[in-house]
């Protein structure tokens, strides 16, 4: 769905396309897609589906501006909890290894010189399949790149290096930034 005033839904509860309650929204960023303005949405998840759908975790479960059907009171989704948990709790290719997606979400990243480029908040799928990450630009480079605080970006898989307590990129920040660029983000 179009969303052109995202800011009204926080604090909306979110449920999904069979009415069962997922969480509430609390933070909103705006997507990297420029030709199709989009948000991401972070819910508080509810404390009844939680432990069910999502390994208890507490951390703020990231939905796409596509997945609302409806807004009104609250926000309905297109999809069931069956068809988000799959891909919420599914393990996603860094580096040459696998983790579970709930574990890298809000995880620094550092670029192959150490200094911090974000955290990262969600990920792009499309079908059933992975196609990036989004990566929660850090302040000090917003300020520096003159990027709205709130700007997320597109995080190739192949561009992690290494995940240990952060995550490693292989790619300094100056070629992240020449990426984006070129990407027109």
């Amino acid at each position: 769905m179009r969303v052109d005033k995202p800011y009204e839904y926080a604090g909306k509860e979110v449920v999904d396309v069979n009415g069962n309650t997922i969480g509430t929204i609390d933070k909103i960023w705006k997507s990297w897609n420029t030709e199709y303005p989009g948000y991401f949405f972070g819910i508080i998840p509810h404390i009844s589906i939680r432990d069910t759908w999502f390994r208890g975790t507490n951390k703020l479960i990231p939905i796409y501006s596509d997945y609302i059907k409806e807004a009104t009171h609250h926000l309905t989704l297109n999809k069931t909890l069956d068809q988000l948990a799959h891909f919420w709790n599914k393990t996603v290719p860094c580096g040459k290894t696998r983790y579970p997606i709930d574990d890298l979400v809000e995880r620094g990243i550092y670029d192959k010189d150490h200094s911090r480029v974000g955290t990262l908040f969600s990920w792009v799928e499309t079908e059933g399949a992975y196609k990036q990450y989004g990566c929660f630009v850090d302040p000090y480079l917003c300020d520096t790149w003159d990027l709205p605080h709130t700007t997320m970006m597109p995080m190739p898989f192949e561009y992690i290096e290494m995940v240990k307590e952060t995550i490693t990129l292989n790619k300094t920040c100056d070629e992240l930034k020449e990426y984006w660029q070129k990407q027109k983000y």
